[in-house]
């Protein structure tokens, strides 16, 4: 009987290796400083292959991911990547990061080099009829999470924040479900799909690294487009699903979900696509109702998503860090107005652009008038477009600076940029900390006073 690592070996081989290829030479393009490269380099290690890490970054950029991988037998190249290093490579494991328009992608692709990333590795490796596959643009770690939540322990969660695709192949019981979460960059190069597929939402995001939104949503939809006949996916209800899922052509199942009118007994931050969502999958997998209900009340929405951080002195503080478009922020919008009522909210907004369509822009900033929220405008390229929509506003250079203008006119702080982060921070969980850190100073002040 095939050992776990003598099967995964085999199907590498079968799948992402030349078939002639006796070396197995695996290059990780990017290692990330969010742990991007260190599930696919610790996976590889582990199995005995020759593994290069390469990364613009320098050692000190990157010396959590690298900590996390000390012991190991990996060959590191840091501060560069280098063309010798993609000539040598039997498989080239690209990191989120990386564009398909670096040039180095672009050389592997002329030598003809097996070129994958982690989401797609995944797919090939786990599975298939386990696998719940979640992807859209906004709500599909939420979602995730409450699936996985909803299902118990017969159920875990891989490619969310902070947990590798690979973790599933270290468990040492192999779980009844794995709830997968897929960004874009993930779903670029899959060959396979999943047994459920959910589909949260579809709106422009990201059009600074695709050429347009339809080349965008078309990815989304790959998971939906590699599914078969015996498949079935939960897609909300909306004109531009509804548009793509057609233009997909799938061979599954489709099981269209749509709001309800009844608000189940779950945290205000959870919203109703997720709910609804994740209501459907587990009623499908056979979670008895009185199970459902009982697990959704105690459930609750992840860090960065509409949480609350502090409450001081009559003012609540929100951090929705991960509203990182125009559609993800109107949204938040509409769940901060209408949880507090009659309460003042101001929100602190902007950020760089991702090439976001103007239309979009103007959206939120209407948004923003109709709901009567106050916004405090941070420095980027996104931020100039933004104000050009806006009646009223005050900007901020910094986000100390943000929250201390806001604490004047408002009960309700809330961090919803709509842009990214990239101009004043490293991403957007470095934005989060600096407004975290930010309201802890500027309260501790105010007691001191």
């Amino acid at each position: 009987m095939q050992s776990k690592k003598e099967k995964l070996l085999e199907l590498l081989q079968e799948k992402f290796f030349a078939k002639d290829s006796a070396r197995h030479s695996v290059l990780i393009l990017g290692l990330g400083i969010n742990g991007g490269g260190v599930g696919a380099a610790r996976f590889f290690a582990h199995l005995g292959m020759s593994v290069t890490v390469t990364d613009l970054k320098t050692k000190k950029e990157l010396s959590q991911s690298l900590r996390t991988l000390a012991g190991l037998p990996i060959k590191y190249v840091l501060g560069k990547h280098r063309m010798e290093d993609i000539k040598q490579a039997d498989l080239i494991i690209k990191n989120p990061g990386v564009p398909d328009s670096s040039p180095y992608i672009q050389k592997a692709k002329k030598l003809g080099k097996p070129i994958t990333n982690d989401g797609a590795l995944f797919l090939a490796l786990a599975p298939r009829d386990h696998v719940i596959a979640t992807t859209g643009t906004k709500g599909k770690t939420t979602t995730s999470l409450l699936i996985k939540h909803l299902l118990g322990t017969q159920a875990i969660s891989v490619g969310i924040p902070g947990i590798s695709f690979f973790d599933y192949f270290y468990t040492k019981q192999t779980p009844q479900w794995i709830v997968a979460e897929f960004s874009s960059f993930d779903l670029e190069y899959i060959q396979n799909s999943a047994y459920i597929v959910v589909i949260t939402s579809l709106f422009p995001d990201h059009l600074n690294r695709y050429r347009s939104f339809d080349t965008y949503a078309r990815v989304k939809m790959r998971l939906l487009v590699s599914q078969q006949k015996n498949d079935i996916a939960f897609l909300w209800q909306g004109p531009v699903i509804k548009k793509y899922a057609k233009l997909s052509k799938p061979k599954s199942k489709i099981v269209w979900v749509s709001p309800q009118t009844k608000r189940e007994n779950i945290s205000w931050r959870v919203a109703p696509e997720a709910v609804q969502l994740g209501i459907r999958v587990a009623e499908h997998l056979g979670v008895p109702a009185h199970t459902i209900k009982k697990r959704l009340a105690t459930f609750d929405a992840p860090a960065g998503r509409l949480e609350v951080i502090a409450k001081k002195n009559g003012q609540t503080f929100i951090n929705d860090t991960t509203a990182t478009n125009p559609g993800s922020a109107m949204h938040s919008l509409s769940i901060l107005a209408n949880t507090f009522t009659s309460q003042p909210i101001t929100i602190i907004t902007g950020g760089e652009d991702k090439k976001i369509p103007e239309a979009d822009i103007r959206n939120f900033a209407q948004s923003i008038r109709k709901y009567n929220i106050h916004p405090v405008v941070i420095p980027g390229s996104f931020s100039t477009k933004l104000k050009r929509f806006l009646a009223t506003y005050e900007t901020a250079e910094t986000m100390e600076e943000a929250i201390t203008r806001s604490i004047a006119n408002a009960s309700i702080i809330a961090l919803v940029p709509a842009a990214a982060s990239f101009n004043m921070f490293k991403n957007e969980f470095d934005r989060a900390h600096h407004f975290t850190s930010a309201v802890k100073r500027i309260k501790a002040n105010e007691r001191r006073r």
